[in-house]
């Protein structure tokens, strides 16, 4: 009777141990999944930035250069 309620018992404690292996690896796999895309986010925001500034700098560089130069005796009057 004995062996029968301990093979009982341990045949029971290795499942629960299988089934608590599965949801630690089942953690795990979420934790390495949160840790991608939370990386893949800060690339994200990173590249975001850089484009915004490039294009800023691009922008600010496009208006400086197409304002047209004044023509000859345009300097000293005032419009009105």
């Amino acid at each position: 009777m004995w062996e029968s309620i301990h093979k009982h018992d341990s045949a029971s404690a290795a499942q629960q141990l299988a089934q608590m292996r599965e949801e630690l690896a089942s953690i795990g796999e979420k934790e390495r999944v949160l840790r991608e895309r939370s990386a893949a986010r800060e690339v994200y925001r990173y590249l975001l930035e850089a484009h915004r500034l490039i294009a800023r700098t691009s922008f600010l560089e496009e208006q400086v250069l197409n304002i047209p130069p004044p023509a000859a005796g345009e300097g000293s009057q005032l419009v009105a």
